[in-house]
């Protein structure tokens, strides 16, 4: 069973991820790393737990598990391009891209 991160190791969180120009394949393949603990090669069950939480964190201080879960599904809906609940590293930059445009 993965473990979910600890908010001080959220890669997230970092300057870079709020600027598109600044953000490199690099810090894609570090969150990618980070996220996917078993290196299945897509984030998945509790991996992915952690980093939509992680994710949410970004755009919202105070949420709940309902808000989390609807946060989620969004998420899934638009960015979980083959529609089996995982992300891939395709999927994941598509996601970062997103979130660092806005």
């Amino acid at each position: 069973m993965a473990k979910l991160l600890p908010v001080k190791e959220n890669f997230l969180t970092r300057q870079v991820f709020k600027e598109s120009n600044n953000l490199t394949k690099e810090d894609i393949e570090k969150v990618f790393s980070l996220y996917d603990r078993d290196n299945s090669g897509e984030i998945e069950n509790e991996e992915l737990s952690g980093f939509l939480k992680d994710l949410l964190e970004l755009v919202k201080n105070d949420y709940d598990t309902s808000d989390l879960a609807d946060f989620s599904q969004t998420i899934l809906m638009g960015c979980d391009t083959n529609k089996d609940g995982k992300v891939t590293k395709k999927e994941l930059t598509l996601i970062l891209m997103t979130i660092s445009n806005q």
